[in-house]
């Protein structure tokens, strides 16, 4: 996949909505290495246990993810390296790759402005927004979450995600079928996470009922742009936001690496 930054946005503007995600999700741990952001989290997700590198302060890259992996490897986590089209230094991809990262997991940042929202006049009646996290909110998101250490992790996440913050449940016959959260910045960004529908609830339009609310959830909310990132391989997700005018701003993968530990 290619990491270039759409012409529709400016570079100014990815930043921000890179920084605004990364605050929507944030990491149980944060330690500044030469301006980039290293996250750990008792594993689990690979956002909140990787390295966000937007900017970098260094001299010495290979310097810095020495230090990096030695970081992850005393809490034996793999290393990993969120890179995006606006990575610092520009050549990190390359590095990491030259150190024997593998890529993983291509992932599209997609946004759109508000005032090109489809906002519905009020929220319609089958979504509930609530502050917190709700019983029937993670009894639709948790079971969509792979692995035991990314669901076990999701809980202690979600408790530390920021004010400006919506929780938003679909029902169907009763019975929740949808979930949603969405996160607006102090700059004006709408983040939209844990987009979720119950198995056997997909197709029946909650997912766009969903979007609906939110949207008008957050330009009520001051949001300005709406921003939103989807594993590229996903094509009924990038569907469903294309059908709703989300366009790509930028984009980014995974650089890993496994600890090497010496032997005796």
């Amino acid at each position: 996949m290619t990491l270039e930054i759409n012409a529709d946005f400016s570079r100014a503007e990815v930043l921000a909505m890179e920084r605004a995600a990364a605050r929507a999700w944030p990491a149980l741990e944060a330690i500044d290495v030469d301006g980039w952001v290293w996250r750990a989290s008792g594993g689990g997700s690979r956002r909140a246990n990787s390295v966000l590198p937007l900017t970098f302060h260094g001299h010495d890259v290979d310097a810095a993810v020495t230090r990096v992996e030695a970081l992850y490897a005393a809490r034996g986590l793999d290393s990993y390296v969120q890179v995006s089209s606006i990575a610092a230094p520009a050549d990190l991809d390359a590095v990491l790759a030259g150190r024997g990262y593998t890529l993983e997991e291509p992932v599209l940042l997609l946004a759109k402005r508000a005032d090109a929202a489809i906002a519905d006049a009020a929220s319609p009646a089958a979504v509930v927004v609530t502050a917190d996290p709700t019983s029937d909110w993670l009894g639709v998101y948790l079971p969509t979450v792979e692995g035991e250490a990314r669901r076990n992790a999701a809980p202690a996440t979600l408790a530390r995600v920021p004010g400006r913050r919506a929780f938003l449940t679909t029902y169907h016959g009763g019975r929740a079928s949808a979930s949603a959260l969405c996160v607006v910045s102090p700059d004006g960004i709408a983040v939209v996470e844990c987009v979720a529908s119950d198995q056997t609830r997909r197709r029946t339009g909650a997912g766009s009922a969903m979007m609906a609310a939110l949207e008008t959830w957050a330009i009520s909310n001051g949001a300005e742009n709406i921003a939103l990132q989807v594993v590229e391989a996903n094509a009924a997700a990038c569907a469903l936001y294309a059908k709703r005018g989300y366009r790509r701003a930028g984009a980014y993968h995974y650089r890993r690496r496994r600890p090497v530990f010496a032997s005796f």
